[in-house]
């Protein structure tokens, strides 16, 4: 029996799991966690997405995430590769760090959105870590139990406003909600429809039907890159081909490097794309968006 399509939908909402490649480790430092939840909040604020849930052990990690737009695919991809090449280079490894495909399971949020959340903060418990799954530290149990967790990744608001007005009482309640799972974690199961969704059979029918003539996977927009180029060639007063071509000017590099970066942004072009269009490598093109990036961070630190 052949695999599933990936059903991609603007405003899905995605049960995921990451597996190391072998069963090997995904984190070997705390650093490395830090890492992945740094490249977690980028990839949320570049593709507009919601993040409800999350945590990582050691070999393995799960999300539960909104796409604001039908590009799961295209999030991933990039998210995955940029934790390889970050992992690979801070322990000298090499190829695939992720298992082949990530599981992912459309979630039918007005009925199952609390209780994946749930899923996921009792993780640690089902994996035999003996501290409270709430109080681990990797995962976004916090951001729902403590009401002055200042979380800047997770967006637990849909989720608490479903136990009580006010954020005190919605932690309480949230954590009460934890605990009375807590007696019968063996029965804690997903419920999953035809190998598709966590959702009723009138919401995957309803999917099916939606998923028969499928929005593209958005990718970058070469009109858009154009037209970026353009603005910055006559912002700078050079010409256009000198900004894309192989020959390294320095006086136009401040302004080849602004182009890189907000057409990546922007125009949300892949770095081998926007290697092509440069006339460079992907991993020059790389090292240009982390320089501005950081460059960025630190203008607002």
């Amino acid at each position: 029996m052949g695999r599933h399509r990936r059903i991609e939908l603007a405003g899905a909402c995605y049960y995921l799991e990451l597996r190391g490649n072998n069963g090997q480790d995904l984190f070997l430092s705390s650093q490395d966690r830090r890492q992945f939840l740094s490249l977690l909040k980028q990839a949320k604020e570049r593709h507009g997405l919601s993040v409800y849930a999350y945590c990582l052990t050691a070999n393995q990690v799960l999300l539960l995430l909104e796409t604001s737009k039908p590009n799961l695919s295209t999030v991933m991809q990039g998210f995955n590769t940029a934790y390889t090449k970050y992992f690979n280079a801070q322990h000298d490894g090499r190829g695939h760090l992720f298992e082949g495909r990530y599981r992912a399971l459309v979630v039918e949020k007005e009925r199952y959105l609390s209780a994946m959340t749930r899923y996921i903060h009792l993780y640690p418990a089902r994996a035999g870590i003996k501290e409270s799954p709430w109080r681990y530290p990797w995962s976004s149990g916090a951001a729902y139990v403590q009401s002055d967790q200042k979380e800047t990744i997770v967006d637990s608001e849909r989720v608490l406003s479903l136990f009580a007005k006010t954020r005190l009482k919605q932690s309480v309640r949230y954590l009460q909600f934890l605990k009375d799972r807590m007696r019968s974690l063996s029965e804690l199961v997903i419920p999953v429809n035809r190998g598709l969704a966590i959702a009723s059979d009138e919401f995957v029918a309803k999917l099916l039907e939606q998923a028969k003539s499928p929005v593209a996977p958005e990718r970058g927009s070469i009109a858009q890159a154009r037209r970026i180029l353009a603005e910055i060639a006559e912002r700078h007063g050079v010409d256009e081909d000198r900004l894309v071509g192989p020959l390294q000017w320095r006086e136009i590099s401040g302004a080849r490097h602004q182009a890189i970066h907000r057409i990546w942004k922007e125009a949300r072009l892949g770095v081998t794309e926007l290697g092509r269009l440069f006339n460079r490598t992907p991993g020059s093109i790389s090292q240009v968006i982390k320089a501005r990036e950081q460059e960025r961070s630190t203008s607002k630190a």
